[in-house]
Protein backbone atom coordinates (compact mmCIF):
# COMPACT_ATOMS: atom_id res chain seq x y z
CA UNK A 1 0.00 0.00 0.00
CA UNK A 2 0.90 3.36 -1.41
CA UNK A 3 0.60 6.11 2.05
CA UNK A 4 0.90 9.80 1.09
CA UNK A 5 3.38 11.99 3.63
CA UNK A 6 3.56 15.76 4.75
CA UNK A 7 7.32 14.85 5.66
CA UNK A 8 9.94 15.75 2.95
CA UNK A 9 12.36 13.83 1.41
CA UNK A 10 15.78 13.23 3.07
CA UNK A 11 16.70 12.85 -0.02
CA UNK A 12 20.10 13.60 -1.32
CA UNK A 13 21.92 11.62 1.49
CA UNK A 14 25.51 13.29 1.88
CA UNK A 15 28.12 11.21 0.15
CA UNK A 16 30.88 11.58 2.89
CA UNK A 17 33.06 9.02 5.25
CA UNK A 18 31.54 8.98 8.58
CA UNK A 19 34.66 10.54 10.36
CA UNK A 20 33.40 13.59 8.36
CA UNK A 21 30.88 14.30 11.18
CA UNK A 22 33.57 14.82 13.98
CA UNK A 23 35.34 17.20 11.39
CA UNK A 24 32.47 18.95 10.97
CA UNK A 25 31.35 19.43 14.61
CA UNK A 26 34.79 20.59 15.73
CA UNK A 27 34.34 22.76 13.04
CA UNK A 28 31.07 24.15 14.23
CA UNK A 29 31.98 24.00 17.88
CA UNK A 30 35.54 23.63 18.97
CA UNK A 31 35.24 24.53 22.48
CA UNK A 32 32.01 22.50 23.37
CA UNK A 33 32.32 19.48 25.72
CA UNK A 34 32.23 16.92 23.47
CA UNK A 35 32.67 14.14 26.47
CA UNK A 36 32.59 13.22 29.56
CA UNK A 37 34.26 10.25 30.50
CA UNK A 38 34.77 10.09 34.32
CA UNK A 39 37.15 12.76 35.59
CA UNK A 40 38.25 13.87 32.13
CA UNK A 41 36.57 16.19 29.73
CA UNK A 42 37.09 16.45 26.19
CA UNK A 43 35.88 19.38 23.67
CA UNK A 44 35.08 18.64 19.73
CA UNK A 45 38.34 20.02 18.41
CA UNK A 46 40.68 17.55 21.26
CA UNK A 47 38.56 14.60 20.24
CA UNK A 48 39.33 15.86 16.38
CA UNK A 49 42.72 16.35 17.20
CA UNK A 50 43.55 13.18 18.87
CA UNK A 51 41.53 10.72 16.48
CA UNK A 52 43.67 12.12 13.63
CA UNK A 53 46.63 11.56 15.16
CA UNK A 54 45.50 7.68 15.57
CA UNK A 55 45.44 7.31 12.30
CA UNK A 56 48.87 8.93 11.93
CA UNK A 57 49.86 6.18 14.70
CA UNK A 58 48.03 3.48 12.05
CA UNK A 59 49.74 4.48 9.45
CA UNK A 60 53.06 4.02 11.33
CA UNK A 61 52.36 1.18 12.10
CA UNK A 62 52.06 -0.08 8.76
CA UNK A 63 47.99 0.01 8.23
CA UNK A 64 46.69 -0.43 4.56
CA UNK A 65 42.79 0.95 3.39
CA UNK A 66 40.70 -1.44 4.14
CA UNK A 67 42.45 -3.64 7.11
CA UNK A 68 40.60 -4.63 10.02
CA UNK A 69 41.57 -3.31 13.44
CA UNK A 70 39.17 -4.10 16.81
CA UNK A 71 37.90 -2.29 19.86
CA UNK A 72 37.46 -4.04 22.82
CA UNK A 73 36.62 -1.37 25.43
CA UNK A 74 33.74 -0.28 28.02
CA UNK A 75 32.41 2.78 27.26
CA UNK A 76 34.66 5.75 27.47
CA UNK A 77 36.57 8.77 25.23
CA UNK A 78 39.39 6.35 23.93
CA UNK A 79 36.56 4.14 22.22
CA UNK A 80 35.53 7.35 20.37
CA UNK A 81 38.80 8.40 19.79
CA UNK A 82 39.97 5.07 18.14
CA UNK A 83 36.59 4.64 15.98
CA UNK A 84 36.78 7.93 14.14
CA UNK A 85 40.94 7.28 13.50
CA UNK A 86 40.42 4.05 12.16
CA UNK A 87 37.73 5.09 9.64
CA UNK A 88 40.04 8.38 8.50
CA UNK A 89 43.06 5.99 8.02
CA UNK A 90 40.66 3.83 5.60
CA UNK A 91 40.32 1.34 7.85
CA UNK A 92 37.41 -0.73 9.36
CA UNK A 93 36.18 -0.79 12.79
CA UNK A 94 35.47 -4.36 13.95
CA UNK A 95 34.01 -3.15 17.79
CA UNK A 96 34.32 -6.26 20.00
CA UNK A 97 31.84 -7.20 22.94
CA UNK A 98 33.66 -6.28 25.98
CA UNK A 99 31.41 -9.20 27.62
CA UNK A 100 32.59 -11.51 25.54
CA UNK A 101 34.47 -14.22 26.79
CA UNK A 102 37.86 -15.97 25.17
CA UNK A 103 36.44 -18.08 22.49
CA UNK A 104 34.05 -15.51 21.44
CA UNK A 105 36.79 -12.75 21.42
CA UNK A 106 38.88 -15.19 19.29
CA UNK A 107 36.19 -16.15 16.74
CA UNK A 108 35.59 -12.62 15.67
CA UNK A 109 39.05 -11.30 15.60
CA UNK A 110 39.66 -14.38 13.36
CA UNK A 111 36.61 -14.14 11.16
CA UNK A 112 36.88 -10.41 10.75
CA UNK A 113 41.08 -10.36 10.06
CA UNK A 114 41.86 -8.03 12.62
CA UNK A 115 45.21 -6.98 12.57
CA UNK A 116 45.22 -4.86 15.44
CA UNK A 117 43.48 -4.83 18.24
CA UNK A 118 42.74 -1.43 20.66
CA UNK A 119 41.55 -3.17 24.23
CA UNK A 120 41.31 -1.37 27.21
CA UNK A 121 43.50 -2.35 30.29
CA UNK A 122 40.47 -3.89 32.22
CA UNK A 123 40.11 -6.59 29.15
CA UNK A 124 43.70 -7.09 28.78
CA UNK A 125 43.67 -10.69 30.56
CA UNK A 126 41.13 -12.25 29.04
CA UNK A 127 42.49 -10.78 25.81
CA UNK A 128 45.73 -12.39 26.42
CA UNK A 129 43.74 -15.69 26.83
CA UNK A 130 42.06 -14.87 24.08
CA UNK A 131 44.98 -14.92 21.97
CA UNK A 132 46.14 -18.30 22.65
CA UNK A 133 43.05 -19.56 20.27
CA UNK A 134 43.78 -16.88 17.47
CA UNK A 135 46.24 -18.86 14.75
CA UNK A 136 47.36 -15.29 13.36
CA UNK A 137 49.28 -12.28 14.93
CA UNK A 138 47.40 -10.00 16.79
CA UNK A 139 48.50 -6.47 17.77
CA UNK A 140 47.69 -4.81 20.72
CA UNK A 141 47.01 -1.03 21.56
CA UNK A 142 46.11 -0.96 25.54
CA UNK A 143 43.98 1.86 26.84
CA UNK A 144 45.65 2.65 30.62
CA UNK A 145 45.19 4.93 32.91
CA UNK A 146 48.85 5.86 32.86
CA UNK A 147 49.13 7.71 29.70
CA UNK A 148 52.90 7.75 29.72
CA UNK A 149 53.02 4.27 29.84
CA UNK A 150 55.09 2.49 26.60
CA UNK A 151 53.27 1.20 24.21
CA UNK A 152 49.85 2.56 25.45
CA UNK A 153 47.06 4.04 23.44
CA UNK A 154 47.97 7.76 24.65
CA UNK A 155 52.13 7.22 24.34
CA UNK A 156 51.54 6.12 21.30
CA UNK A 157 49.07 9.30 19.81
CA UNK A 158 51.87 11.74 21.70
CA UNK A 159 54.35 10.54 19.14
CA UNK A 160 52.82 11.32 16.16
CA UNK A 161 51.35 14.15 13.88
CA UNK A 162 47.65 15.00 12.84
CA UNK A 163 47.20 12.62 9.71
CA UNK A 164 45.37 14.05 6.84
CA UNK A 165 42.25 11.33 6.40
CA UNK A 166 42.65 8.81 3.80
CA UNK A 167 40.65 9.33 0.36
CA UNK A 168 37.42 6.39 0.30
CA UNK A 169 34.60 5.86 -1.76
CA UNK A 170 31.68 6.42 1.16
CA UNK A 171 29.46 3.87 -1.10
CA UNK A 172 31.87 0.86 -1.43
CA UNK A 173 34.14 1.24 1.46
CA UNK A 174 33.57 -0.27 4.69
CA UNK A 175 33.75 1.57 8.18
CA UNK A 176 32.13 -0.95 10.80
CA UNK A 177 32.22 -4.31 10.78
CA UNK A 178 29.91 -5.32 13.98
CA UNK A 179 28.79 -8.60 15.12
CA UNK A 180 25.67 -10.06 15.19
CA UNK A 181 24.31 -11.42 18.57
CA UNK A 182 24.86 -14.77 17.16
CA UNK A 183 21.04 -16.33 17.62
CA UNK A 184 21.22 -19.01 14.98
CA UNK A 185 24.91 -20.55 15.43
CA UNK A 186 28.34 -18.23 15.59
CA UNK A 187 28.33 -14.19 15.25
CA UNK A 188 28.32 -12.85 11.95
CA UNK A 189 30.34 -9.83 10.40
CA UNK A 190 27.45 -6.34 9.43
CA UNK A 191 28.90 -4.62 6.96
CA UNK A 192 28.27 -1.16 6.86
CA UNK A 193 29.62 1.33 4.55
CA UNK A 194 30.56 5.28 5.45
CA UNK A 195 27.31 6.02 3.52
CA UNK A 196 25.18 3.33 5.29
CA UNK A 197 26.10 5.29 9.05
CA UNK A 198 25.72 9.06 7.40
CA UNK A 199 22.73 8.16 6.37
CA UNK A 200 21.13 6.76 9.22
CA UNK A 201 22.72 9.33 11.04
CA UNK A 202 20.43 11.87 9.07
CA UNK A 203 17.61 10.22 9.73
CA UNK A 204 17.82 10.19 12.65
CA UNK A 205 18.74 13.63 13.12
CA UNK A 206 15.64 14.27 11.26
CA UNK A 207 13.24 12.88 13.77
CA UNK A 208 10.54 15.30 14.97
CA UNK A 209 8.78 15.97 18.28
CA UNK A 210 12.09 16.26 19.95
CA UNK A 211 13.28 13.03 19.91
CA UNK A 212 16.74 13.79 17.92
CA UNK A 213 19.56 14.88 19.21
CA UNK A 214 20.61 18.96 19.76
CA UNK A 215 23.46 21.39 20.65
CA UNK A 216 22.10 21.69 24.12
CA UNK A 217 21.56 18.39 24.67
CA UNK A 218 23.41 16.45 27.30
CA UNK A 219 23.19 12.85 26.72
CA UNK A 220 23.79 9.82 28.66
CA UNK A 221 25.54 7.05 27.01
CA UNK A 222 25.03 3.83 29.02
CA UNK A 223 24.14 1.85 26.24
CA UNK A 224 27.37 0.01 24.93
CA UNK A 225 29.28 1.60 21.78
CA UNK A 226 30.41 -1.86 20.11
CA UNK A 227 26.66 -2.20 19.77
CA UNK A 228 24.94 -0.28 16.58
CA UNK A 229 22.41 1.16 18.94
CA UNK A 230 25.19 2.68 20.82
CA UNK A 231 27.33 3.34 18.20
CA UNK A 232 24.65 5.29 15.83
CA UNK A 233 21.68 5.80 17.63
CA UNK A 234 24.11 7.63 20.27
CA UNK A 235 27.57 8.58 19.12
CA UNK A 236 27.93 9.54 15.67
CA UNK A 237 24.22 11.32 15.60
CA UNK A 238 25.46 12.73 19.29
CA UNK A 239 28.90 13.88 17.29
CA UNK A 240 27.03 15.42 14.55
CA UNK A 241 24.67 17.32 16.70
CA UNK A 242 27.10 18.68 18.81
CA UNK A 243 25.75 17.24 21.93
CA UNK A 244 27.57 16.75 25.14
CA UNK A 245 27.93 12.98 25.96
CA UNK A 246 28.32 11.25 29.35
CA UNK A 247 30.00 7.88 29.35
CA UNK A 248 29.09 5.12 31.84
CA UNK A 249 30.99 2.18 31.20
CA UNK A 250 29.27 -0.66 33.33
CA UNK A 251 25.17 -0.33 34.07
CA UNK A 252 24.35 0.84 37.36
CA UNK A 253 21.04 1.51 38.53
CA UNK A 254 22.16 4.06 41.06
CA UNK A 255 24.93 6.00 39.18
CA UNK A 256 22.54 6.28 36.69
CA UNK A 257 20.67 8.22 38.75
CA UNK A 258 23.47 10.21 40.16
CA UNK A 259 24.82 10.78 36.73
CA UNK A 260 21.27 11.97 35.18
CA UNK A 261 20.78 14.20 38.29
CA UNK A 262 24.89 15.68 38.55
CA UNK A 263 24.89 16.46 34.57
CA UNK A 264 21.29 17.17 34.35
CA UNK A 265 20.56 14.55 31.34
CA UNK A 266 18.34 16.23 28.66
CA UNK A 267 17.24 12.41 26.88
CA UNK A 268 18.40 9.30 27.73
CA UNK A 269 18.15 6.50 25.01
CA UNK A 270 17.62 3.32 26.65
CA UNK A 271 16.05 -0.34 26.90
CA UNK A 272 12.98 -1.71 28.06
CA UNK A 273 14.91 -3.14 31.32
CA UNK A 274 16.09 -0.07 31.49
CA UNK A 275 12.95 1.91 31.85
CA UNK A 276 11.32 -1.21 33.84
CA UNK A 277 13.83 -1.05 36.68
CA UNK A 278 13.29 3.07 36.47
CA UNK A 279 9.27 2.47 37.16
CA UNK A 280 9.79 0.33 39.58
CA UNK A 281 12.53 1.95 41.68
CA UNK A 282 11.68 3.39 45.00
CA UNK A 283 11.30 6.85 45.64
Amino acid sequence: MVRNTTRPSLKPYGIHPIHDVLRSAASKYPDKTAIIDGDSSYTFSGLENFSSKFSGALKTLGVLQSDRIGILAPNCAEFVIAFYGITRSGAVVSTINSGYREREIAHQVQDSGCQILVVHESLSEILDEAKKLIKNDVRSIVITTDKTKQGSFWQLLSQVEAYTATDIDPEKDLAALPYSSGTTGLTKGVMLSHFNLVSNVKQLMSLSGGVSMAEDDVILVHLPLFHIYGMNVLMNPCIAAGATQVMMRRFDMEELLSIIEKYRITKLCTVPPVGLGLSQYPG
